[in-house]
């Protein structure tokens, strides 16, 4: 594991990354017209969508023989429709609240 913080992406270098949460692949891109390795994350987390937790980000750059693993703690929780907000309201005597997100 290169744990080079000096790692560019240029545009037109082959790039191989993933996106894996609890050993789950949750996004997988493969290009050559990435900026940046901001770019290549945020077209991860575009692909993965809604997650909670810690995910681990490996970006490999095939053009200059590179690779960085960095650990990628995210909140993306799923927003709220008209819907499911209206189960939030309070609870009737003795019954709980109904977490979408929890389960």
């Amino acid at each position: 594991m290169n744990k080079n913080f000096n790692n560019i992406v240029n545009r037109g270098d082959k790039i191989c990354a993933t996106l894996e949460c609890n050993g789950r692949c949750l996004a997988r891109v493969n290009g050559f017209d990435f900026p940046s390795i901001d770019a290549v994350k945020r077209a991860l987390l575009d692909l993965a969508g809604q997650f909670v937790g810690m995910a681990v980000l490996t970006v490999r750059n095939c053009t200059q023989g590179w690779r960085d693993v960095t650990a990628l703690a995210t909140m993306r929780r799923p927003v709220l429709t008209p819907k499911t907000s209206s189960v939030l309201a309070a609870p009737r005597q003795g019954a709980q609240y109904l977490i979408p997100w929890a389960s």
